[in-house]
């Protein structure tokens, strides 16, 4: 699919240094991160459709707020292994519970 649209904008705002070309490729660039935010779109396809390598993606992903998959699944990977611990932490020195076989 293809999408296109038009701002309506003053010329004025476009110049040597602020050209429209490199604001059109950033709008464009906004929008597929806002559409990964949006998990309409993975993350290699964004990478693709801009042309990036990973690390480069990931830059961009963390300067708008979106998290990596894999800092993502670290964050659980974390939670997950300190509720493990803590439910060690608060059996031990428990009674399991279960009944000692009789001989």
């Amino acid at each position: 699919m293809k999408l296109n649209f038009t701002l309506d904008l003053p010329d004025e705002l476009f110049d040597a240094q602020f050209p429209e070309a490199d604001f059109s490729a950033r709008v464009r660039e906004l929008a597929i991160l806002e559409l990964v935010r949006a998990r309409k779109i993975h993350e290699h396809e964004a990478k693709a459709m801009l042309g990036l390598e990973r690390w480069e993606l990931v830059e961009k992903m963390k300067a708008v707020g979106i998290a990596p998959t894999e800092e993502v699944f670290a964050g659980i990977q974390s939670e997950l292994k300190k509720a493990i611990e803590s439910k060690r932490a608060r059996g031990a020195g428990k009674p399991s519970g279960r009944a000692a076989p009789k001989r």
